[in-house]
């Protein structure tokens, strides 16, 4: 739902143009004239923001935010006056009734940037109320830092389990508190709020963070202490080295000048799963049979650790080639092609690999493993049985997404992102009647970044849900904007992430932002790739019909990339199908793609479709695609995407429509 803002002015006139610019800028908007009505709202509604007159009758703007302070302390207050008595109003500011002044009369801009601001600390004291809650109240072990990495706040237990005095944490760093630490590694914990990571302490011992709460300035962390490796695993395979060993010979081997070897590290990505579901006699028995089935097939002077719960290392020696290496690993995992026969049951492993080669990626032990587990983390994403070897660019591309996930946050506060909309053209006779919003980022260092980039980023690191809010509500704010203005738009298309389709109250949310707006839901598109539909059935059908019960048209985008079955078409709510320009390729030079490329038309027609094809370029695809009847193109062929002013000026001249027949007798 939108966020509430309560305007409380004596004059009518006033709210009323205060609520129009709020409204347009997605905002709930509700209004008093004086403090009694504006206290009385508050007891009824969850108000986000107070902007109240400083002169009014009975109750003047300081002593009303006061009463708020009091009894509604997570709502953010604001005066907005022409005139104040000075030494009142800084009454106001200082003790905290007020957060800021804003003088009349205003300008709108402005004063949306004061709001936007406002909300954002009234999200900060919230995030920081729920951090010290959670730190007076949990038995948890829990590390509050600073985005630098700075023990900020803690509790009890945190000082228990770490075995530290207060004295000895409070203010230091992570890097004072623990060693061997992998700074890209650190730096995509902080930023991907959904896995943990395990650190080495100054006394020996090891510890696993995770998330509890955290934003763009501070982490509030649980912190839990591993369990050692179980002697039995150790015993029970002879020569399985620990991470200290495994390390020691590695440095052996390096100062004895034997730079010929490559360090290995067998992840097992399900691990979890059989932490959580095993007795640890059990779990010790499916590490100890791993190792052993390990064993057998190791080449002679190899090296075998067990350093992690989940983690194995290998040191092969001898491999001139990386060919040979690449067989050396096979050989090693050969025993895992059929499931491993435990004493309680058949377990399937699989493996995720990674490696580091001495002395071409590392000439110290520290270098090579922390290489080998890169690469091994880098190669989660391939699939099993691909061997990923270390390359400097995994190093910067984790740096990169760093930095750009890290630079999202500032991006939407600082007002870096804008809209661009590519023109949809009507092929049965030229006209624009529809566009696409498409989101671009200008980074005040990097310069432009592409969505390809950070899009992907934003998914995987959770800023994706307040960059979609941002498109939707700026999106649909210019749309309003051109429909005031008597343009002819019958709607706009919005792509929707993955991510943000997990969000169960995404239809309310869409919803309130149209109804703030005045809009009908069938002038919103929502587009949805393909790929993500098709991933489970049954849920995206769950999901669009609750879009389309909304009122929203529905897109399926790239269509072609992924499943490319018709079939499952006719199960989903879906308006449109939008052909992914890598069909189109070939769509002038191959008779088999143009007949592809028609039998789709035909069918998503005979289902109730429209087709929009994607990424043309020529005039013969425009011809061929008309004569196959599709409903619309985009591409450059027609236009790039514009700027909102320029659109605007599109859609007034239709250029296509006025040279359609030409166009035609090409």
């Amino acid at each position: 739902m939108a966020k509430t803002i309560l305007l409380v002015d004596d004059e009518p006139a006033i709210l009323r143009a205060l609520q129009r610019t709020l409204q347009r800028a997605g905002y709930r908007v509700l209004l008093a004239e004086h403090g009694v009505q504006a206290l009385s709202l508050l007891s009824t509604e969850q108000v986000a923001l107070v902007i109240s007159d400083f002169r009014m009758p009975d109750m003047n703007g300081a002593e009303l935010l006061q009463q708020v302070r009091l009894q509604f302390p997570s709502t953010i207050g604001l005066i907005l006056s022409a005139y104040a008595d000075r030494e009142a109003l800084l009454a106001c500011l200082n003790s905290g009734a007020a957060w800021r002044f804003m003088e009349k009369p205003w300008e709108d801009n402005q004063l949306l940037k004061d709001i936007t601001a406002a909300l954002n600390e009234r999200d900060r004291r919230q995030a920081e109320q729920q951090r010290t809650n959670l730190l007076l109240s949990s038995n948890e072990a829990l590390l509050e830092l600073s985005a630098t990495g700075q023990v900020l706040r803690f509790n009890n237990a945190a000082s228990q389990v770490l075995g530290l005095q207060p004295s000895e944490l409070r203010g230091q760093v992570l890097s004072a508190l623990f060693v061997d630490i992998n700074p890209i590694e650190l730096a995509g914990f902080f930023h991907k709020k959904d896995h943990d990571i395990q650190l080495h302490g100054i006394h020996g011992d090891y510890f696993s963070f995770s998330h509890r709460i955290s934003d763009l300035h501070h982490y509030l962390l649980k912190v839990t202490l591993v369990q050692p490796l179980s002697d039995q695993v150790f015993c029970g395979v002879n020569e399985l080295l620990n991470a200290d060993d495994v390390r020691s010979q590695i440095e052996d081997l390096l100062s004895s000048g034997q730079n010929d070897f490559a360090v290995v590290a067998l992840m097992l990505p399900d691990f979890a799963l059989y932490s959580d579901s095993l007795p640890q006699q059990q779990l010790d028995e499916l590490i100890e049979q791993t190792g052993l089935a390990l064993k057998t097939r190791m080449p002679p002077k190899a090296l075998l650790g067990y350093v992690a719960a989940d983690k194995f290392l290998l040191v092969l020696r001898g491999a001139a080639q990386e060919s040979q290496l690449q067989l050396l690993i096979e050989q090693c995992l050969q025993p895992f092609r059929q499931p491993l026969l435990l004493s309680f049951n058949r377990v399937q492993l699989a493996f995720c690999v990674g490696y580091a080669v001495s002395p071409s990626d590392g000439t110290t032990a520290r270098q090579l493993l922390q290489h080998a587990d890169v690469a091994c983390r880098h190669n989660l994403a391939n699939p099993a049985g691909f061997y990923l070897r270390f390359e400097s660019e995994m190093v910067t591309q984790k740096r990169q997404h760093f930095e750009i996930s890290n630079s999202l946050y500032a991006a939407l506060e600082g007002q870096e992102f804008t809209l661009c909309y590519q023109p949809k053209i009507r092929l049965s006779d030229g006209f624009c009647d529809s566009a696409e919003a498409l989101i671009r980022w200008h980074h005040p260092t990097y310069g432009a970044i592409s969505p390809a980039v950070f899009i992907p980023i934003a998914e995987q690191d959770g800023q994706i849900q307040a960059i979609g809010d941002w498109v939707m509500q700026h999106a649909l704010r210019q749309l309003h904007s051109w429909r005031a203005q008597g343009l002819s738009l019958s709607n706009l298309a919005i792509n929707l992430s993955g991510r943000q389709l997990t969000d169960d109250r995404l239809a309310e949310r869409i919803a309130s932002c149209l109804s703030s707006l005045g809009l009908q839901p069938d002038t919103l598109e929502l587009e949805v790739t393909e790929t993500f539909l098709m991933a489970d059935i049954d849920a995206s059908s769950r999901l669009l019909s609750s879009l389309h019960q909304l009122g929203c048209q529905l897109a399926m985008d790239d269509f072609g990339t992924g499943y490319s079955s018709l079939a499952y078409l006719a199960k989903l709510p879906v308006n449109k199908l939008k052909l992914d320009r890598s069909l189109l390729l070939d769509l002038e030079d191959s008779p088999q793609c143009a007949s592809m490329i028609r039998h789709m038309i035909r069918m998503a027609h005979e289902l109730g479709m429209q087709v929009v094809a994607e990424g043309i370029e020529s005039v013969n695809q425009v011809l061929l695609l008309r004569e196959m009847q599709c409903d619309y193109i985009q591409g450059y062929v027609f236009s790039k995407p514009l700027n909102a002013l320029e659109f605007g000026r599109f859609l007034t001249a239709q250029p296509v429509r006025q040279q359609w027949e030409e166009y035609l007798d090409v």
